[in-house]
């Protein structure tokens, strides 16, 4: 069980590399859109992005410590 959830979380941290990847890389991040109000562009993308990124790579690490689960009765 614990050696499944570090391969998901493997797989899942690889594909968010590659996801920020290529959206940073992307020629459009510049361009912003208007949500009401709130104008959100290139700076909010990347916060984002960012954000993302560090969530992938904390599940990753938490996959570490994860104890082993009870058994069903």
């Amino acid at each position: 069980m614990k050696a499944t959830f570090r391969i998901i979380s493997l797989i899942m941290l690889i594909i968010a590399v590659i996801f920020v990847a290529c959206a940073l890389s992307a020629p459009n991040l510049g361009q912003a859109i208007q949500i009401g109000s709130f104008r959100f562009g290139a700076q909010q993308w990347r916060i984002c992005y960012a954000v993302y990124a560090i969530l992938m790579a904390a599940f990753f690490v938490a996959s570490f410590f994860v104890k082993k689960g009870t058994k069903e009765r």
